[in-house]
């Protein structure tokens, strides 16, 4: 091998290797990102002094769409200005819903349901949806990027309703053959399955465009496909961190479980080019947990 051919290989070699170093650089640092805005802000529970404190929630909020403005007008930091953004739109979940009050509470004021039975979790959970994707759609529409972006899209639907559809009954299945002993009541059983399947619906579409719509497309070019999916599923194991319908001896394992879920979420956002596929089985794994725990409720 010619000196000349060494030369080649050896600043090939280096080439990857700091390419290698600055994207697990990025990778952090989004994740401290997505820590700061999923667990330390988020407004479910109180864990830490700054879940629900609206200082905290917007001086995240300002901090995330300064750094997008400054980056868009920079030639240097030009790349990295859509994943600012992104974080700024997710931050600004938390502190739009925080500073109104939830939109979940709007809707049972309205509806004068409770959150303590399966309709009312599921109505809640309508009004929440409602709002939250609103605000996402929003600002993503402000930047001048279009639905497509957030893989809002038709994409692969050929396949990607059947396999939905497979797994969001299997799922349902599942469910009935582990729990269906524990209701004495045939209508108990159907009004939980019903509220269910509003519930999980709409939510396993809202949280695929809150972690998978808004960052997968953004992350791609700077981290790579695989890191995107990896740090998606962090990050949306994470903020159910303070879970209320699971014990604390069983937190550990019911994250694994959310991460696992979220890497094949991920997949399947990139493999069916779109989140409906992503959608239904979020909205089976929430079905399954619906039933099983009666709606979140004492009622069995």
């Amino acid at each position: 091998m010619s000196a000349q051919s060494v030369l080649g290989s050896s600043r090939t070699e280096l080439a990857v290797r700091q390419e290698w170093f600055h994207r697990l650089g990025l990778f952090t640092l989004f994740l401290a990102c997505g820590v700061a805005v999923f667990l330390f802000g988020c407004n479910t529970y109180r864990i830490f002094p700054t879940n629900k404190n609206l200082a905290y929630e917007g001086g995240l909020v300002a901090i995330f769409l300064i750094a997008a403005l400054l980056m868009r007008n920079s030639e240097r930091w030009a790349r990295y200005w859509q994943i600012a953004y992104a974080f700024f739109i997710a931050s600004a979940v938390w502190f739009i819903t925080t500073l109104v009050g939830g939109f979940g509470g709007w809707a049972l004021r309205l509806t004068n349901l409770s959150d303590s039975t399966p309709m009312g979790v599921a109505v809640g959970k309508v009004g929440e949806v409602i709002g939250i994707v609103t605000i996402i759609l929003v600002l993503n529409r402000l930047a001048g990027a279009d639905l497509g972006s957030v893989f809002i899209k038709r994409g692969n639907l050929k396949w990607a309703l059947p396999v939905g559809l497979v797994v969001l009954v299997n799922f349902a299945t599942a469910a009935l053959m582990s729990s269906a002993g524990k209701y004495t009541q045939l209508d108990l059983l159907g009004t939980v399955m019903l509220w269910g399947l509003v519930f999980s619906l709409v939510n396993g579409f809202m949280e695929e465009l809150w972690f998978r719509g808004i960052f997968l497309g953004k992350l791609q070019p700077l981290i790579g496909r695989g890191a995107a999916i990896l740090l998606t599923a962090l990050l949306f194991s994470i903020m159910h961190a303070g879970a209320l319908y699971t014990s604390p001896s069983v937190l550990p394992v019911f994250l694994l479980n959310l991460f696992t879920h979220g890497l094949a979420m991920g997949y399947l956002v990139y493999k069916m080019d779109n989140l409906w596929v992503a959608s239904l089985y979020h909205a089976a794994c929430d079905w399954w947990l619906f039933i099983v725990t009666a709606g979140f409720a004492s009622i069995l």
